[in-house]
């Protein structure tokens, strides 16, 4: 079995390379969301999933997973709300970031 040894200037330059690649793998990662803001009515909540009816007649599925339950917890049907967050690359939904509603 061989071994690695890192001590030397080619371990250390091998383990840079490794470390500058994984960070440049999450910027990249992170630049593959778009963000977005819309206003729609609530159609439905359901655990860490709320379904938003925007006005142009679009369902939108909302994860509210980074959202905190102070935010959505009180959001009856028919609500009117803010949504922000970003779509992530590859999937149908919008991950929110934060919720707000219209209603007084």
């Amino acid at each position: 079995m061989r071994r690695c040894d890192i001590r030397g200037s080619r371990g250390v330059a091998a383990l840079t390379a490794c470390v500058l690649l994984s960070v440049l793998c999450v910027a990249a990662s992170a630049a593959d969301e778009t963000p977005v803001r819309f206003e729609g009515r609530v159609m439905w909540i359901a655990g860490e999933t709320l379904m938003v009816a925007t006005d142009d007649s679009l369902s939108v599925n909302v994860d509210l997973t980074h959202v905190s339950q102070d935010a959505y917890q009180r959001l009856a049907s028919y609500d009117r709300v803010v949504v922000t967050g970003t779509i992530p690359r590859k999937q149908n939904r919008v991950v929110a970031t934060s919720i707000e509603s219209l209603e007084p």
